[in-house]
């Protein structure tokens, strides 16, 4: 180290505190001049070297920030410091195995410097490998039991190894330690939001916003949250000024396009979701989400294309069949079998199943694998040879297809939809336990519930008491045709005109569909029972929300999809009050003209 008076050491201290104030308030190009005079004065003096390399790296010079702190590294090898810039460095670089090579040398020097188990847990949570991120994390929290950061690291790494409930424990503890922190609880509420726990998600969220008011991810966070679970105006109110704030969040505008969507603004969030395409064209949640409303407001060709995205969704529930036959596009393939596979609801498949035929004329064989419940009621459907349950094995197959993609393969508009009235009929005779009594009255089926699986299942499905209701004013008898967890709610209700309950006595959709055939009307709201009904020919009457699924289109009481169906809608979100009124003086009028 070169000999200096000791004016010249008290000048270079005095200069690398200046440098520290410079960085302090944001002036890295001065802070780096400073330093650049101190190391040429002193170029043995491994504090002045050492802040040079800061001031680079706070001056976005990383790869001469890097070359500095290697120098300073080597001339004090017991100093830490320099190797952990080092490796932030590298990272900066986008070079993550260097940086990962210099943490991991430093960890064998330092195995007991927490900050470098916490920096190298980020480098390694960053670069994909979140086991070994877990374990980093995990030697940090050992030097530093209980602190905030620590945990919060190791919460978001459990997490996304999918844990999450074992994530929820940790971000407790961490809370436990710093009660007011707003990035905390904005974790442990996003976490118990895929938990399902609506109420501690909401609770958490809304104090993530309250302990920091000016946060743009705790006001995005809770917007969003509130869009998913139907709180919609209040979601919509807090992302709305986001957009403004940050024009570049294509997440924030693809949310708030959701909401608008669910709130009947269909051009606001039209224009909301091809912002967020322009910030991120690849982006399949907003593809999808746009495909909707395309869907929706009836432009089909467009729509069915982006509802192709569905498969870009990292969390889509839909199932790929385990086939290494490439994906049908519609051509020709004479002494060709097709797969068709049934990708998503029930519903879905019922309503998709007639195009089988359309794909009969351009192939020699067509199988469709679909869920159990399926089988017996599509056994002999025009234009499917052979059906398989899913888990069984598939036979040989030289193309597959998904059922949704379909419609957009054969150029489905709602003009060009072949409806053939009762395209699907119930397969052999009607079991002696479903076979109705004698009518002495019309006979009304009735579905107030569709799976909790499904995105807008909150606003879709409602409450069996509305159903109960109307029993009580109107002269018919009714079947009650719910399946799944919520089919025990009309048990016990004071309902006397209930003259059968399904629950229970229907092991398919076959002896569904054997119901239905004795029943003169089926009233419900959007699900696979009411797809059977249209499937089979027979009149229903659908309830919709006011933002619906998109084949229901808008402002219209039919169906392109069911000549038999037609179609009562929410005139104000959530209001199914109004909706039984109009169907209780539908119902009325209808049984007037029957007798």
């Amino acid at each position: 180290m070169n000999d200096l008076t000791p004016t010249q050491a008290s000048d270079i201290a005095a200069q690398l505190l200046q440098v520290q104030d410079l960085l302090e308030k944001g002036e890295p190009a001065r802070a780096r001049d400073i330093c650049v005079r101190a190391v040429a004065l002193a170029p043995e003096n491994v504090r002045a070297i050492f802040a040079l390399g800061v001031a680079l790296h706070a001056n976005r010079q990383a790869g001469d920030a890097a070359a500095v702190f290697l120098k300073a590294s080597r001339m004090d090898p017991a100093w830490l410091a320099p190797r952990l810039m080092l490796a932030k460095c590298f990272e900066a670089q986008g070079k993550t195995k260097d940086a990962l090579s210099v943490l991991r040398q430093t960890a064998e020097a330092f195995p007991d410097a927490s900050e470098l188990w916490l920096l190298r847990g980020s480098v390694e949570r960053k670069s994909g490998d979140d086991v070994a991120a877990e374990t980093s994390f995990r030697r940090y929290c050992a030097l530093k039991p209980n602190d905030p950061d620590g945990l919060n690291n190791l919460a978001v790494t459990v997490r996304a190894q999918g844990r999450v409930t074992e994530a929820v424990a940790i971000y407790r503890q961490a809370l436990a330690a710093a009660p007011t922190s707003s990035l905390l609880h904005a974790n442990l509420g996003n976490a118990l939001d895929v938990l399902g726990d609506t109420t501690g998600a909401r609770a958490h969220l809304r104090a993530a916003l309250a302990n920091e008011p000016d946060s743009i991810d705790a006001r995005y966070n809770l917007g969003a949250h509130l869009i998913r679970e139907e709180d919609t105006a209040e979601g919509v109110a807090l992302l709305k000024p986001l957009v403004g704030s940050c024009p570049e969040r294509w997440d924030i505008w693809t949310n708030l396009g959701v909401g608008l969507l669910a709130l009947g603004q269909f051009e606001a969030a039209e224009a909301a979701y091809r912002a967020a395409l322009r910030l991120k064209p690849g982006a399949p949640e907003t593809h999808y989400d746009l495909a909707w409303l395309l869907l929706l407001s009836g432009r089909w060709r467009e729509g069915w294309a982006e509802y192709e995205w569905r498969w870009q969704l990292p969390n889509f529930s839909s199932r790929r069949p385990e086939t290494q036959a490439p994906l049908w596009t519609g051509e020709q393939r004479a002494g060709e079998t097709i797969l068709l596979v049934a990708e998503q609801g029930l519903g879905d498949a019922i309503q998709c199943v007639r195009f089988a035929r359309l794909i009969r004329e351009r192939c020699a064989k067509v199988v469709l694998s679909c869920p159990a419940p399926l089988i017996s009621l599509l056994t002999g459907t025009a234009g499917l040879d052979e059906l398989v349950p899913f888990g069984d094995k598939l036979p040989a197959h030289h193309a597959y297809c998904p059922l949704l993609s379909l419609p957009r393969i054969f150029d489905i508009t709602p003009e060009t939809v072949p409806d053939e009235a009762g395209y699907l009929k119930p397969r052999g005779a009607i079991p002696p336990h479903l076979q109705l009594p004698p009518a002495k009255r019309k006979r009304i089926g009735f579905v107030w519930a569709g799976s909790a699986d499904n995105k807008i299942d909150k606003r879709r499905s409602c409450a069996v008491e509305h159903f109960v209701e109307l029993m009580k004013t109107v002269e018919a008898d009714f079947v009650s045709l719910q399946i799944g967890p919520r089919a025990a709610e009309v048990e016990g209700q004071d309902a006397p005109r209930l003259i059968l309950n399904t629950n229970g006595l229907t092991h398919d959709l076959n002896e569904t569909a054997h119901v239905i055939r004795q029943l003169d009307l089926v009233i419900g709201v959007d699900t696979a029972v009411m797809h059977l009904a249209g499937a089979l020919g027979r009149p229903g009457w659908i309830l919709l929300p006011f933002s619906p699924d998109y084949r229901w289109l808008l402002a219209r009481e039919d169906t392109p999809w069911y000549g038999s169906i037609r179609l009562f809608r929410q005139g104000v979100n959530g209001d199914w009050p109004g909706v039984f009124s109009r169907v209780n003086s539908a119902l009325t009028n209808w049984l007037r003209r029957s007798d």
